[in-house]
């Protein structure tokens, strides 16, 4: 150890001789002259460096059971649509349709830069998948998208003026509620087609049946299922018995639960219909999953298969389920939704006016959140926010913003 002199020392200063004693030389072998205590704390130092690289290799490492929810992509509709190339005209103009990143077993890391960041949310994979599996919710939603798909062909082709023939197929098991008589007896992808023997092949046709049912009858449901022994994965017919249920039973959630006592299987339903169009029309949508790009097909098809602008080049995204009637429904995300589309450069964003009230599925109760119209203009900035609940309302949307759509408007009135 080394000595240092003070300024004020006034101790004349000497030049000793060298000096050999094991005492003089113990203290410069000692760390190489380094202060014993300095050592001490650059073990401290490097004890707290270990614990800290093995936290954070562990935070990157560690998965919890939560969704990351943030802003997603902007998908070009346009260029998506499938088509006869004779019928293709492609536009100046784009419609696109917007997507939520939805991240699963998210780590620590990933769990604290979402709880800072203002456009993410985290949930429960519980609020997510509910009682499915991750995989189960998956093909379900690319289901919800296939529907959602169909519905914007036929909606928009009929918009075009093309006639469709469209023929009743069934009532598939969308989704199977626990405790009811479905329960351990159907399975989602099941296509009801008779019930005692009569046809059903519309969601109306199996109500009225059911209507002259009571509670704790049984009843026989003819079903097409696809037959796991068959390598070919064809349908086979098979004939499922159930006792009905109550659809007032206190097992039911609280967003299913009816207020009184009726005949109830516990399935929730989609309609299986066959189209025949005057030719193939397709959206290319690879892993995207869910209904909620229902509006933005629906325009992109039109602009696709029909002369003019009908966006007057603008760049419009468009968010909003669609159904056969062309009613436009609610999607959610519109937070994240709208920040990924201010951020793509959108000139427009087009969203549902629907719902005023949200019911919380946990307790059945009103939730004071705004609709998806308000929601967007919270969190829009330069692009325009557009509130519709119908597809006329869109197309005269933007027709006010300079856009071709006289003649859809006109194929409605006809």
């Amino acid at each position: 150890m080394t000595e240092s002199t003070s300024r004020d020392d006034t101790t004349p200063s000497t030049v000793p001789g060298p000096d050999t004693s094991i005492d003089s030389l113990a203290p410069l072998d000692d760390s190489l002259g380094r202060d014993p205590r300095l050592s001490r704390w650059n073990k401290v130092g490097i004890g707290f460096l270990t614990i800290f690289v093995i936290a954070a290799v562990a935070a990157s490492l560690v998965r919890l059971p939560y969704y990351r929810i943030a802003p997603g992509s902007v998908y070009d509709t346009i260029e998506r649509v499938n088509a006869p190339a004779e019928q293709v005209v492609i536009p100046d103009g784009e419609i696109a349709f917007v997507t939520v990143s939805q991240t699963a077993d998210i780590s620590v890391w990933q769990w604290l830069d979402a709880k800072i960041d203002e456009n993410s949310l985290i949930r429960h994979e519980d609020e997510i998948n509910g009682d499915q599996t991750t995989e189960e919710k998956r093909e379900q939603d690319q289901r919800r998208m296939q529907v959602s798909k169909n519905s914007a062909v036929v909606v928009a082709l009929e918009r075009l003026g093309y006639e469709l023939i469209v023929t009743p197929l069934g009532v598939e098991v969308a989704s199977i509620f626990d405790c009811t008589a479905a329960d351990g007896v159907l399975g989602t992808g099941d296509v009801i087609i008779g019930v005692d023997g009569d046809e059903v092949l519309t969601t109306q046709d199996l109500l009225d049946a059911l209507g002259a049912f009571g509670i704790g009858d049984d009843l026989e449901l003819t079903v097409e299922r696809i037959d796991p022994n068959n390598p070919t994965q064809s349908s086979a017919t098979e004939i499922v018995g159930v006792t009905l249920g109550s659809a007032d039973d206190s097992c039911l959630p609280d967003d299913v639960r009816a207020e009184e006592p009726r005949p109830f299987i516990g399935i929730g339903t989609s309609q299986m219909l066959n189209e025949e169009l005057p030719f193939d029309v397709d959206i290319d949508t690879g892993r995207v999953g869910g209904p909620s790009a229902g509006l933005a097909f629906t325009l992109a098809i039109i602009d696709v298969l029909s002369e003019g602008e009908l966006t007057n080049g603008l760049s419009i995204v468009a968010t909003g389920t669609i159904d056969r009637d062309g009613n436009v429904g609610p999607v959610g995300g519109v937070h994240q939704k709208t920040i990924a589309a201010e951020a793509s450069g959108a000139d427009v964003f087009i969203v549902p006016l629907c719902c005023e009230q949200f019911v919380d599925r946990s307790t059945g109760e009103d939730v004071d959140t705004p609709s998806n119209y308000e929601e967007a203009l919270l969190h829009a900035d330069e692009m325009t926010v557009i509130g519709v609940a119908t597809l006329d309302d869109a197309l005269e949307a933007i027709g006010e913003l300079g856009g071709d759509v006289d003649d859809f408007l006109a194929a409605v009135d006809a």
